[in-house]
């Protein structure tokens, strides 16, 4: 049969599609990237804001058009965090849905296909996450950026937040499975890993000890040939230790670069929000990251508009986002996802305009800040693996202290190294011409390039 998947939401989800990409290719079906074609449509969702979920009921209802226009053996399954959340609603609400499985069983999709062939409507939320192993056929959308899960769940329960509801509480993969599955990549000629987690720096604190073992995953990884960057994310402000702080530093294939959501710069909001960290520890802990980190990037996330924010709230973390001077943010307007403590016991507040001033307000400070911070690479020389082609026709490409830098190329140099003069900046990518590539001639060292940016 052909398949085709539609996948909504975070790295996690890629990956997880990847997955059941590699599992049903390996029984002899065969991937489609039109879903008119398709015998099976898988839609992978999420809920994390009522924007994505809205997505999700939009594409079950646009992909079971061809269900209802005569293909009625086409098989249709919805996976993922908002399947999860809304579980028998999705059946109820769409016959063209034949079944709506979770995020701890992707593993089992070849079954679960099998079972919808024979016509009865189901549901399965098994557990099998033990089945997520580096032995496991997958396809990887790219060839040479791999994406591997270290760790599933959550068990910080913020108010807002859907995901402990949706994915579980944490569990860690074994070390041993997580470096063979890295080895593998790197046997391949894969330049390039992200370690996947929702609190990627919890993890190992399930082994026993309680004490995080992210550093020893980028340690290890690092003495593997082809593997030339390690990215790791997201990060829980609380679970960042000295150690792994350290291991970025030190460790020259480390990416210089933390993703640090922190949602308020309000002690009252933190608080509120069920956050494990104050407004003064979170900047004591980016400020020891950017001052000990040699050319490192921040960025962050941020909610605004939560139930009973004030202004002098929203001013903080405004005069938080001043003091952290991130290189990016991500910003959501607080919306109640049903389910969550916030959604049960705290009045949705806050109107529709304020938060949208809010938002305005806050993304206008940090494009400043993100031209000001982007104006000193500027006439320098960068490396940038060369990732995809945008719509424009240029190429996307990022540093090792994840600036995203926009020029000229040709399709032979993706996953290639390569220099780019920077000609002009603006609040988002760096745009610039190719001096140097990897299939021509050896490099200078990058931190050559970033020294001199910097200023070291």
């Amino acid at each position: 049969m052909k398949f085709y998947i539609k996948t909504f939401g975070c790295q996690m989800n890629v990956n997880e599609s990847e997955i059941m990409t590699g599992l049903l290719e390996n029984e002899g079906h065969e991937w489609t990237e039109n879903p008119k074609n398709a015998d099976v449509i898988l839609i992978n969702t999420c809920s994390v804001r009522e924007k994505a979920e809205n997505k999700m009921y939009g594409a079950i209802g646009s992909l079971g058009k061809s269900k209802k226009d005569g293909k009625k053996n086409v098989i249709i399954g919805v996976g993922g965090c908002s399947a999860e959340k809304e579980k028998e609603k999705i059946l109820n609400k769409f016959s063209t849905v034949d079944f709506v499985f979770g995020t701890r069983n992707v593993t089992d999709i070849v079954d679960l296909v099998e079972r919808a062939k024979k016509g009865k409507r189901f549901l399965d939320f098994s557990d099998k996450l033990d089945d997520f192993t580096a032995h496991l056929p997958i396809r990887p959308s790219s060839k040479h950026h791999a994406w591997i899960t270290i760790i599933h769940g959550c068990n910080k329960y913020c108010t807002y937040c859907i995901v402990p509801y949706t994915r579980g509480l944490e569990k860690s993969r074994k070390i041993d499975d997580i470096l063979t599955e890295a080895k593998n990549y790197s046997e391949k000629g894969y330049r390039e890993i992200t370690f996947l987690g929702q609190n990627v720096d919890s993890y190992g604190k399930d082994f026993g000890d309680k004490k995080p073992k992210l550093h020893l995953l980028i340690e290890e990884t690092s003495k593997m040939d082809n593997i030339e960057r390690i990215w790791f994310t997201t990060s829980y402000p609380t679970d960042i230790t000295d150690k792994l702080i350290q291991t970025v530093k030190n460790v020259p294939k480390a990416a210089k670069y933390f993703h640090l959501p922190v949602q308020s710069g309000s002690d009252k909001i933190l608080k509120k929000m069920n956050r494990k960290h104050t407004r003064k520890e979170y900047i004591e802990m980016v400020k020891k990251i950017q001052s000990e980190v040699p050319y490192v990037t921040t960025t962050s996330d941020f909610i605004v508009g939560f139930p009973g924010e004030t202004d002098e709230d929203f001013m903080q973390t405004v005069d938080l986002v001043k003091q952290c001077r991130y290189d990016k943010i991500n910003i959501a307007e607080y919306s109640p996802r049903e389910g969550t403590i916030a959604e049960k016991y705290m009045e949705d507040d806050i109107p529709k305009h304020i938060k949208n001033k809010r938002f305005q307000y806050l993304m206008n400070i940090q494009k400043e800040i993100n031209k000001e911070e982007n104006l000193k690479y500027k006439d320098h020389i960068l490396r940038v693996i060369q990732e995809s082609k945008t719509k424009s026709g240029k190429f996307l490409g990022r540093t090792i202290n994840n600036k995203v830098v926009m020029f000229d190329s040709t399709e032979n140099l993706k996953g290639k190294f390569v220099d780019v003069y920077i000609e002009r900046v603006s609040a988002g990518p760096l745009y610039g011409r190719i001096v140097k590539s990897e299939i021509e001639e050896d490099f200078e060292k990058e931190e050559n390039y970033l020294t001199e940016v910097f200023g070291y």
